[in-house]
């Protein structure tokens, strides 16, 4: 899997910011978004070898103008009968919390919360399976986790359910919300041939800038990004990436309220 290094002598150059003359340490807000960044994309490798959960659609509304989605979990490759904690990671928080605890995954690889449970699963699931309920944000990433109480069994999952996304040819380009104001995102490429050479861009206001990558071996690369430029507190980002077969695009609004 690829990580895009914007080529600048700083951290920041990496996030859209104009690089300093002179090489410095990374700034703690600059560390925080790395921190980020490779925690979202290692999220799902962070599993269990051999576990694997997908969460399925089950409704989709909309109540007061917000879009309402709902989702159960189907897990494959763990042990039946062991209690679990859900873990999630918010993207208003800074680091993974836990849910509640005491679910248990079923022959079938269904999760919920067994009937009369003393466990803090019972106070909304008593007795039925676990759903999933989002008001997803465009491009926001819900980040969970189902983890033994031996920690031994690990099944790390994620879903974008209103992503933004764009598509040329057989390849796609993801801006992934990271932070509520979009402060920080990562843009996924994928459907690129593999290990070819990708030419990345991006502009926000007059901030513009162009740096080499390279795909991994299935197509694919990340690149974080900040779409913020000195003085504005809102605005519209293009985040582009060129490779020998397409060249998709995407286009996004950042600020509060988007």
């Amino acid at each position: 899997m690829t990580i895009l290094v914007f080529t600048f002598v700083s951290v920041m150059a990496v996030y859209g910011q104009s690089a300093p003359a002179k090489q410095t340490e990374p700034s703690e807000g600059e560390k925080a978004f790395a921190y980020f960044s490779q925690a979202t994309i290692n999220w799902e490798k962070s599993s269990t070898a051999g576990m694997h959960a997908e969460l399925i659609l089950l409704k989709k509304s909309v109540e007061k103008g917000q879009t309402i989605v709902e989702y159960k979990i189907k897990v494959t490759g763990a042990h039946p009968m062991q209690k679990y904690e859900l873990i999630s990671w918010p993207i208003t928080y800074a680091s993974p919390v836990t849910v509640m605890d005491g679910l248990m995954i079923d022959t079938k690889g269904a999760v919920g919360c067994p009937a009369h449970s003393n466990d803090t699963c019972s106070r909304n699931f008593d007795g039925v399976e676990l759903v999933m309920k989002y008001a997803p944000a465009p491009g926001e990433i819900y980040r969970n986790a189902l983890v033994s109480k031996d920690k031994k069994s690990r099944i790390f999952f994620s879903i974008v359910p209103d992503p933004i996304v764009s598509k040329n040819a057989a390849c796609s380009l993801e801006v992934i919300r990271l932070q509520p104001a979009f402060e920080l995102v990562l843009v996924n490429g994928r459907g690129f041939q593999p290990s070819e050479p990708i030419t990345f861009h991006s502009k926000s206001y007059n901030e513009v800038h162009s740096a080499q990558a390279q795909a991994d071996q299935k197509g694919q690369f990340w690149a974080p990004f900040t779409p913020f430029t000195e003085g504005k507190t809102s605005g519209t980002a293009e985040v582009s990436a060129r490779g020998s077969k397409c060249a998709p695009s995407v286009t996004f609004n950042w600020g509060a309220g988007q």
